[in-house]
């Protein structure tokens, strides 16, 4: 009896383990980073594109991006360390980083007996990129332009997700915010500053 026990919990204890093996999600790269490397440079005719980030994280609930190593202010660096160029004489474009945080909002979720089959969305995710884009040409004659643009993006997580699931979660809403603030920041530079861009 004694043997049939220990060979009962071996069973038990490699059914379990297998069980883990099966269930568990892989865990998200360590080394993971956002580039848009495989977008064209934009070349402008200014001697010098610079980045100013001026948001300060909260460091404190609701915001998140604290907790990681890819947020939206490393979105704008990159982006303009890869898509813009500087090969002109004179002039200066700046772009000014007011606002670049996620925040996570809980969401009710059904309470009681009929919650327990269910599997919700108990949080969302929204990103942020408020930037300002400023061109000064030192002159003669010497002109400034100033735009704002704005990127937003938004996720949703179940319940459910494991811990690495809501990591994936974090990192693909940035992403999707990135493709947002490349197109919109694109699109206003090929607008309001065609007479620059050397094509």
């Amino acid at each position: 009896m004694r043997g049939f026990w220990i060979a009962l919990g071996t069973v038990m204890l490699s059914a379990l383990a297998l069980a883990g093996c099966t269930s568990a999600p892989p865990a998200p790269p360590t080394e993971i980073s956002i580039t848009f490397q495989h977008r064209a440079p934009i070349a402008l005719n200014v001697a010098k594109v610079e980045l100013v980030d001026r948001y300060q994280p909260t460091l404190r609930s609701p915001h998140v991006e604290h907790l990681h190593k890819v947020t939206p202010s490393t979105v704008t660096r990159a982006w303009v360390d890869e898509r813009l160029r500087a090969i002109g004489a004179r002039g200066l474009i700046t772009l000014i980083v007011e606002e670049a945080g996620v925040i996570e909002e809980p969401l009710g979720v059904s309470d009681g007996f009929e919650g327990l089959f269910r599997d919700e969305v108990d949080t969302r995710l929204v990103g942020v990129i408020r930037a300002r884009f400023e061109h000064i040409d030192v002159g003669p004659p010497g002109a400034s332009h100033s735009v704002e643009v704005v990127a937003e993006a938004s996720a949703e997580v179940l319940e459910s997700a494991t811990l690495n699931e809501r990591d994936l979660a974090y990192f693909r809403l940035v992403e999707r915010l990135a493709s947002e603030f490349d197109r919109v920041l694109t699109a206003e530079i090929e607008k309001s500053l065609t007479p620059l861009i050397i094509r």
